[in-house]
């Protein structure tokens, strides 16, 4: 504050400089009036000493002007000019128009200034209180958050040591548990090293075995296809038969025989079916007793007809035990060109079998062929490009039949060793059908009609009343 008091002291000195400048050429203006007037004091004595007279008074007017602007009372003309000018250069520079220039107007000019600078001062100051309010504000306000983070700080700090010292038992822990875990980790590479080399020396011996047990296998397999005989032996016997188809076998429900079950039969001496001649089949209708059944008579030679003490073999059922089977291939049973896959199955454990697998017709193979598997059937090859998928299934299956030693058969002999006969066959009509799928009935055609009983061998005429035929 002292210092713009200072400042405008300056200013108001100025002023008065200039004026005491304006002063003094008005009196230098004065004195050269003067100077004309003595060129002319002869004419004029008496307005020169008029003018003498208001000269003197001019001149004190005009000391004390250059004393109120400034200047001292022996400053030339001159000099208080040069100084108003230099003072106008200096001062006047706000006041614009240099006509217009005098101390007057450019005191003013400072003054409207000042007063304006004043007033923005003013503003300043209480804008300048109101921001040190704020900044008190600002900074009481940043000294409580100092203090809450130094509060916070320091409870940081507490927070740290105890976390370190918990990290540290923690560590420690965790070292103490690695080191455990490493050297159990030895252990069990010690343990598992030493298992290594006794499973080493186990697979070792095992494939050893193994090699001996193959050797073993291919040369039991050549053994058996030397063998005279199969052994399939008889699985009991036709007891008594009449002359209506009708046959009794000893064979009942404590064999775990079931209706439905077929036989092929042999004669009383041939004892190996697989190679005796079959001479026909039957197929039980109804259970008698433990060890008694009636079966009809499906198939039947009249050269050589089924007798009492004859021998029945299934390949399917055998007393007591179930025999397991594979399918493969196309499985069509009747020949009408559609798989009987169904019927196949249903067959086999109808007769108290087991299917261990079968192709699908989707190719895939359902079930699994393995050690107890005793047959795998073969159906038709897969050939049209319809059924090309199944072809890998088919050799797939054959493949594993053979590396387990199990025996093959095919649908027919399957189908002929079984006993079954179609019940309807069908007959396809067109350019391919033939004349043997129309064989004339036994009761029609010339002649006299033919009777379908069947006769034991030396009868050549049918009992009186009796009647019905071969199936």
């Amino acid at each position: 504050m002292p210092a713009r008091q200072d400042q405008t002291l300056q200013i108001f000195l100025i002023i008065f400089i200039f004026a005491f400048l304006v002063a003094a050429v008005v009196a230098f203006l004065g004195w050269r009036g003067y100077s004309e007037a003595s060129t002319r004091a002869t004419a004029l004595q008496t307005s020169l000493n008029q003018q003498t007279s208001d000269s003197q008074s001019k001149s004190a007017e005009l000391e004390d002007m250059r004393r109120t602007i400034g200047f001292g009372a022996n400053d030339s003309a001159a000099d208080v000019k040069k100084a108003a000018e230099q003072d106008m250069k200096t001062y006047g520079a706000p006041v614009g128009d240099e006509a217009s220039r005098t101390y007057r107007k450019v005191m003013e000019t400072l003054y409207g200034e000042l007063q304006a600078t004043a007033a923005r001062e003013a503003e300043l100051k209480q804008k300048l209180s109101d921001v040190s309010k704020d900044l008190m504000a600002v900074k009481t306000e940043a000294q409580k958050q100092i203090d809450e983070y130094k509060a916070e700080a320091a409870k940081a700090q507490e927070d740290l040591a105890s976390e370190k010292n918990s990290f540290a038992q923690y560590r420690q822990s965790l070292e103490n548990g690695q080191r455990q875990l490493q050297k159990s980790l030895d252990d069990q590479r010690t343990n598992y090293e030493a298992q290594i080399a006794k499973n080493n020396a186990t697979i070792k011996d095992l494939e050893d075995r193994i090699g001996k047990q193959e050797h073993s296998i291919q040369l039991f397999k050549d053994q058996r296809k030397d063998e005279p005989g199969s052994f399939e032996v008889a699985d009991g016997q036709i007891t008594y038969v009449d002359q209506n188809g009708t046959a009794i076998i000893n064979l009942g429900s404590a064999d775990s025989l079931r209706r439905e079950v077929t036989f092929s039969v042999y004669d009383a001496d041939r004892h190996d079916a697989a190679k005796a001649t079959k001479k026909g089949s039957i197929e039980v209708t109804r259970i008698l007793g433990d060890h008694m059944a009636e079966a009809r008579i499906t198939k039947d030679d009249a050269t050589n007809p089924i007798l009492t003490g004859d021998n029945i073999y299934s390949q399917v059922w055998h007393r007591g035990k179930k025999l397991h089977f594979a399918l493969t291939g196309v499985i069509d049973i009747d020949g009408d060109g559609q798989s009987d896959l169904r019927l196949a199955r249903d067959l086999i454990e109808m007769n108290g079998g087991i299917v261990d697998a079968y192709l699908g017709e989707d190719g895939k193979v359902h079930g699994e062929i393995d050690a107890n598997t005793r047959f795998l059937v073969l159906g038709d090859v897969p050939e049209s490009a319809v059924k090309s998928v199944m072809q890998q299934g088919y050799h797939e299956m054959s493949k594993t039949a053979s590396s387990l030693g199990v025996q093959t058969i095919t649908l027919p002999e399957f189908i002929d060793e079984m006993g079954y006969k179609p019940q309807d066959r069908t007959v396809r009509l067109g350019t391919g059908a033939k004349a043997s799928d129309f064989p004339p009935r036994p009761d029609q055609g010339a002649g006299p009609a033919k009777s379908p009983v069947r006769f034991r061998s030396g009868q050549t005429t049918a009992p009186a009343a009796t009647s019905g035929g071969t199936p």
